[in-house]
């Protein structure tokens, strides 16, 4: 059997100190449950963990996270402090983290403790969403730890990217025969004939429709086509029935109960009642084949059995069972949410005491970060409120949470529901917020801006400082499409608001109309509003997160490379304190921008990948599209055409997929450094020009006036030469001031060329950008090569296949050798030193980095977000490529400075 195989290999792999996640994913009845008791029959030595997804339990937070790790809570003492504190909060057993990342993170490390451990997830699409996303976290970050999750899902649970997934085929007419020859052994051929026709080779289809071959048939003929899960659901139904009413209504209460808690439902069904009615009640479901009893749960045999018992009973005995269970949860210490959430389910009208008990429920869970369990409790809280205002303001509250936790569709329901019910400028303006965060996560920012401005203009005098706010983060979306105009007539709005001094956004405003003009063409003048908004920032401690990226990434927009560092990094140190993965790729992105364009190469991949890396894990589209962009630039330099086309081609499709010009601009740059690089200049000129956002294109005018010189482009590198030289003069940099110079002297005709050669290699070694130095210095030793200066051409050319092997930029070190040679003094390839870090994968650099500073494996694990497991085989990884045996032999390396990488 094909699935078993692919179980199997999981298995073995597991057995071999492997890891991986597989989503076992078909319709119900095709075998899924199944396969997961093949699986966990199958492995010896081997601790087991399960748990399984029930429809009515999806909105109550981490109930699939308490069900599967509660027989190992009593490690958590073993877990650092951060996370064993989050996994805590999320059994409502500590104060909540607020960040649903670090609790996966939790999750991975326990599990990894606990190792070998085989985790089975059955119905994951009606696990809540809160265990879903730390589940799906740690999975996506599983290598070496001998941990393996299963889960069983049906087809419409949205596919969590990353993960393996073994579609469950129904089976041929060959296989469902051999079936009901075994199972129903009885059938006449025209019966199993039947059977195989309605059942479509889905194997409990099979087995249950057999049971009930030899009914009559009624009136009408054979059963009408239905949809096979509802046919399904009729035969458990007939099944239910036929039982007497003191066991259906036993059914019924452990079908509305979330947890198979036997005595829980026993109680339940005394209310009504008496214990022995229960004990025979109980006795017969089991007898019937309809639930099995162990270790003092009840769960049924098929969720389809539970679903039936459930929707085939009458809506006034739905709500009686969520009654009786809600009466006996009351004596039980710790159950409020769960009995407040049963309360709400057996309302049959409006009731506002219960509304406002689930309004406080909604905004417990939301600090545990369950936010879909918290859009799910305000809704159902605005179901049961009499007032229309403040209904409107529940479903706001909603739309809001919906939101954070990745619903953007219900969001958008939300809002819609709410703006019916509302004219108060305050909630509108905060649905408007909803609407623009849902545009701009499904990729248009230009409509999340124009969102923004359209809510702005209504509240510009009731309520100037949230205008102005919006505005500001109107003209920022504004800039990731590129939409000059109207980022122009934001910034008209914005200076006509009266912002309170005592706001502290004067230097906010100033910056974003600064930015405003610099889409423009403008831009002369940006330099002193950034500065203003940058001196404040600098004030603000870490924890002020968004300020302070805004400020960064302004200060990139600037060049300031080093001040954006100062202000990002903190950020990320912060959020790896505290766990907060969500934060981590943003502020990784401004870090290795800075770091690109400081020429530290090797930094800047080792945060950009990490942030790519989870920025994929966590759904963060416009992140990962970023960093992409990034990482094709850094792979483009080192020579990897294959990873920067494949990285830059993707940017540059989602930003026209999405009209998000950032990252378009940042695969054509990386695209025509590639071409550069290789010599193909005509291409690279393409390339280069198509970089239409203005900061990227003023990051690339020195690579399109360098392909111009080389493709004897003269008037276009003349051209070109201007607006870089104003840029560099705006930005006052030292290295920008020296690409200036050499830009000047490539576009200088005769030994006049020379003079701006040594300003400019003279200004570069008093400041540290070696990509750009060593660009200079080849330049500089070409052009004196071809004037027969060889033994000074040498000394340029020297220096530059130096730098640019440190780089790890083999392009332009062979284009420096093959100079060098043509110069008279033949090069080999390096061997050891610098160079062999560049060996290492970004994550392996950032392993050895931090062990070389004496950090533990469990720490390194913190802060990177992965298990001790995978930090340890990363070392066994990196050693041999080092020539190291040892951590103290680490500590004698020469590994760099790494900043942004968890220090």
């Amino acid at each position: 059997m094909r699935e078993r195989q692919v179980v199997d290999e999981l298995l073995a792999g597991m057995a071999d100190g492997g890891s991986g996640a597989l989503i076992i994913r078909g319709e119900p009845g095709i075998g899924k449950t199944a396969l997961l008791e093949y699986a966990g029959s199958a492995v010896e030595g081997t601790l087991l963990l399960s748990a399984g997804g029930v429809e009515t339990e999806a909105e109550l937070p981490f109930a699939g996270l308490h069900q599967l790790l509660r027989p190992v809570m009593h490690r958590l003492e073993e877990l650092p402090r951060t996370q064993a504190d989050a996994l805590r909060g999320a059994m409502g057993l500590g104060p909540p983290s607020g960040d649903r990342f670090l609790l996966g993170l939790a999750v991975l490390t326990l599990l990894t403790d606990c190792a070998p451990v085989l985790c089975l997830i059955d119905d994951a699409q009606w696990l809540d969403r809160s265990s879903a996303d730390a589940l799906v976290f740690a999975a996506r970050r599983l290598d070496a730890e001998a941990v393996a999750l299963l889960f069983a899902a049906r087809e419409d649970w949205p596919a969590p990217a990353g993960l393996a997934e073994l579609p469950m085929a129904r089976l041929d007419p060959a296989a469902a025969e051999a079936l009901l020859r075994e199972r129903a052994p009885g059938l006449s051929p025209q019966l199993r004939e039947r059977v195989m026709g309605e059942a479509l080779g889905n194997p409990l289809a099979l087995i249950e429709f057999a049971k009930t071959a030899a009914e009559p048939q009624g009136p009408d003929g054979p059963r009408a086509a239905l949809p096979l899960t509802r046919k399904l659901h009729e035969t458990f139904h007939r099944q239910v029935d036929a039982l007497p009413e003191a066991v259906r209504h036993l059914l019924l209460l452990a079908s509305a109960d979330d947890t198979g808690d036997l005595e829980l439902i026993l109680r339940a069904v005394d209310l009504s009642g008496g214990p022995v009615e229960a004990e025979r009640a109980l006795e017969s479901a089991e007898t019937a084949g309809l639930v099995r009893i162990d270790a003092g749960l009840l769960t049924f045999r098929h969720p389809l059995v539970r679903s039936a018992v459930y929707q085939g009973a009458p809506f006034t005995r739905r709500c009686a069972a969520h009654r009786a269970l809600a009466d006996v949860l009351l004596t039980y210490g710790d159950a409020a949410d769960r009995r407040l959430w049963h309360l709400a389910l057996a309302a049959t009208r409006s009731d506002d005491a219960i509304g406002t008990a689930l309004e406080g429920m909604a905004r417990r869970v939301g600090g545990r970060s369950g936010y879909a369990t918290a859009a799910a409790a305000y809704e159902r809280a605005a179901q049961l409120t009499t007032d229309r205002r403040l209904r409107g303001r529940r479903l706001s509250y909603a739309a809001e949470s919906a939101v954070q936790s990745g619903h953007l569709g219900q969001a958008c329901d939300l809002a819609d529901r709410a703006e019916s019910l509302t004219h108060d400028p305050v909630l509108l303006a905060g649905l408007a917020r909803v609407r623009a965060a849902v545009e701009f996560e499904q990729g248009f920012p230009l409509d999340a801006g124009d969102v923004l401005v359209r809510s702005a203009e209504s509240i510009e005098r009731t309520d100037p400082v949230r205008a102005a706010l919006m505005l500001a983060d109107a003209i920022r979306n504004f800039s990731f499409s590129g939409a000059a105009g109207r980022a122009h007539d934001a910034a008209g709005r914005l200076s006509q608001i009266e912002v309170p001094p005592e706001s502290g956004l004067t230097p906010l405003v100033g910056a974003m109309r600064a930015l405003a003009d610099l889409l423009e063409g403008g831009g002369g003048g940006i330099g002193a509003p950034i500065h203003e908004l940058i001196a404040a920032a600098h004030h603000l401690p870490a924890h002020r997160h968004a300020e302070r990226l805004l400020a960064a990434s302004l200060a990139l927009v600037t060049a300031q490379d080093r001040v954006a560092l100062e202000l990002a990094e903190p950020v990320a140190e912060h959020a790896r304190s505290y766990g907060m993965a969500g934060l981590l790729p943003h502020a990784l992105e401004i870090i290795a921008e800075a770091q690109l364009l400081g020429g530290r190469h090797l930094d800047a991949l080792v945060n950009a990948a990490e942030g790519y890396g989870i920025g994929r894990d966590i759904g963060q589209l416009h992140r990962f599209a970023h960093l992409g962009g990034v990482l094709a630039w850094l792979a483009a330099i080192s020579g990897d055409q294959e990873r920067c086309r494949r990285l830059a081609e993707a940017g540059i499709s989602y930003g026209n997929e999405h009209g998000v010009v950032t990252s378009e601009a940042l695969g054509t740059w990386a695209l025509g450094l590639l071409e550069l690089g290789a010599g193909r200049v005509a291409h690279a000129i393409g390339h280069l020009q198509a970089a239409r956002h203005p900061v990227v294109a003023a990051w690339c005018a020195a690579d399109l006036i360098e392909a111009g010189v080389r493709a004897n482009r003269t008037e276009l590198a003349e051209r070109s030469l201007p607006a870089f030289m104003e840029w560099a003069r705006s930005v006052r940099q030292p290295w920008a001031s020296a690409m200036a110079l050499r830009c000047q002297a490539m576009t200088t005709r005769g030994s006049a060329a020379r003079e701006y050669y040594e300003a400019a290699v003279e200004v570069h070694e008093r400041c540290a950008q070696p990509y750009q130095h060593a660009r200079t210095c080849l330049a500089y030793g070409e052009w004196l090569r071809r004037r027969r200066s060889r033994a000074k051409a040498r000394i340029q050319l020297r220096t530059a296949l130096r730098m640019f092997e440190e780089l790890g930029a083999r392009p332009w070190a062979e284009r420096a050798r093959a100079e060098l040679d043509a110069a008279g003094e033949a090069r080999t390839d390096p061997g050891v030193g610098p160079w062999s870090l560049h060996r290492l994968t970004p994550q392996e650099l950032q392993v050895v980095r931090l062990a070389a500073e004496g950090l533990s494996n469990r720490d390194i694990a913190g802060r990177l977000f992965l298990s001790p497991k995978t930090v340890a085989q990363h070392l066994y990884k990196a050693y041999p490529k080092l020539g190291v045996t040892s951590r103290t032999q680490l500590g004698r390396l020469d590994l760099g400075t790494p900043t942004g990488t968890g220090r």
